[in-house]
């Protein structure tokens, strides 16, 4: 059972909300390289002081995910039984993707479509990955019964965070076709079984 958030979360959620928003607006309509954040702050009538507790650059209003509850543990497929390692790689992906889109995924596709378009913000994405990874690790650890600094655990972390990240631009750069779960069904075939 999932509590509800309190007062005080919602309305930093509700924050954090509006200042991607707004941002994202502004990157329409005068691009990413003219805005600044002063802009942003004014738009969502909040100090610059708020957007820096919320985002710690301006990059980072586009390439952070949302905090909030995980997902459920996907339910296993009916059919032929898989080893404990695959399923432990399969969950993990369709976790990282589903925190990655979040709830909103029409702002995760303006998100990731302007990190596509933007240099900055594309090799910024990439800085990312290596606290994605050491996360990613621990829930395949978790999951498979391994000690996550395992290096062929830490391996198929890696990979399958790279996969996320690559299956998320691929989509946005396509408008969000095809489906995600389409294109993570396409992903795991062509993967096959990651060794854990």
């Amino acid at each position: 059972m999932t509590t509800r958030p309190g007062l005080r979360e919602r309305k930093k959620a509700k924050t954090r909300r509006l200042l991607r928003q707004e941002a994202l607006r502004l990157f329409a309509a005068q691009g990413y390289d003219h805005t600044t954040v002063e802009q942003i702050c004014d738009a969502a009538d909040v100090s610059p002081s708020t957007f820096f507790r919320y985002f710690p650059t301006k990059e980072d209003v586009v390439l952070m995910d949302d905090p909030g509850p995980y997902p459920e543990e996907p339910a296993r497929a009916a059919g032929p039984a898989r080893p404990p390692a695959d399923d432990a790689v399969r969950a993990t992906l369709h976790e990282l993707l589903a925190r990655r889109v979040g709830p909103d995924p029409d702002t995760t596709l303006a998100r990731f479509r302007l990190a596509a378009r933007v240099r900055p913000l594309r090799a910024r994405l990439w800085q990312h990955q290596e606290a994605q990874v050491t996360h990613t690790a621990a829930l395949l650890a978790r999951r498979a019964g391994r000690d996550a600094n395992a290096y062929e655990v830490r391996l198929s972390a890696a990979v399958l965070v790279a996969v996320t990240t690559e299956t998320l631009m691929y989509w946005a750069e396509r408008d969000g076709e095809p489906d995600l779960t389409a294109l993570c069904a396409r992903a795991l075939d062509h993967l096959g079984a990651l060794r854990l």
